[in-house]
C-alpha cells in the first residue's frame, strides 16, 4: 500500500508538474539540490544527492542546460572536474514549479491526513529512512529530505 501511494502520487505530482510548467519532476528534483549549493556541485555529487536514478543523468543536464536551468563550468584548479550551477532562469523555474509541486503534495496527501496523523507518519518514516539511506545503492546518506 505503502509503495503503491508512493509511486502514484509521484506520478501524479510528476503530470501536474508537466501540464503547469512543462518541467519533469526529475528536473526538479535536480533544481531543488542545486538551489542549495551555490559553489556548484560536481556531477557525481548530484548523482549522488537526487531521489530518481543517476542513469542518464549526463543528458538531463545536457537539455536543462539547453534549457537555461544550468551552467556547466570545469574549475581552473582541475579541469577533470564539472561543476553543475543553477542559473537566474533555473531559478525562476524551480520558483514557478515549487508553487505546483507544493500545492499538488497538499491537494493529493497533506490534507488527507490529520495533523497528528502527518506527525506519527514523520515519525514512523523516520526510522524507515534512518534504516535505508545509508543502504540505498550510489547514494549519499544524509541531508536534507525533499
Amino acid at each position: 500500500m505503502f509503495l503503491e501511494c508512493s509511486w502514484a502520487l509521484t506520478d501524479i505530482l510528476e503530470a501536474e508538474l508537466m501540464e503547469a510548467r512543462g518541467m519533469s519532476i526529475r528536473w526538479y528534483d535536480v533544481l531543488v539540490h542545486l538551489e542549495d549549493a551555490p559553489e556548484g556541485l560536481g556531477m557525481n555529487e548530484v548523482a549522488e544527492r537526487i531521489l530518481h536514478s543517476k542513469s542518464g543523468l549526463t543528458r538531463v543536464i545536457d537539455n536543462m542546460e539547453k534549457a537555461g536551468f544550468v551552467r556547466r563550468e570545469r574549475p581552473a584548479e582541475d579541469r577533470r572536474r564539472v561543476l553543475v550551477f543553477i542559473t537566474p532562469g533555473g531559478r525562476k523555474a524551480l520558483d514557478a514549479a515549487r508553487v505546483v509541486h507544493r500545492d499538488g503534495i497538499r491537494r493529493h496527501f497533506s490534507e488527507h491526513l490529520s495533523r497528528a496523523d502527518r506527525d506519527e507518519l514523520a515519525r514512523v518514516l523516520e526510522h524507515v529512512r534512518t534504516h535505508v539511506r545509508p543502504l540505498r545503492p550510489g547514494r549519499v546518506s544524509g541531508g536534507p529530505g525533499r
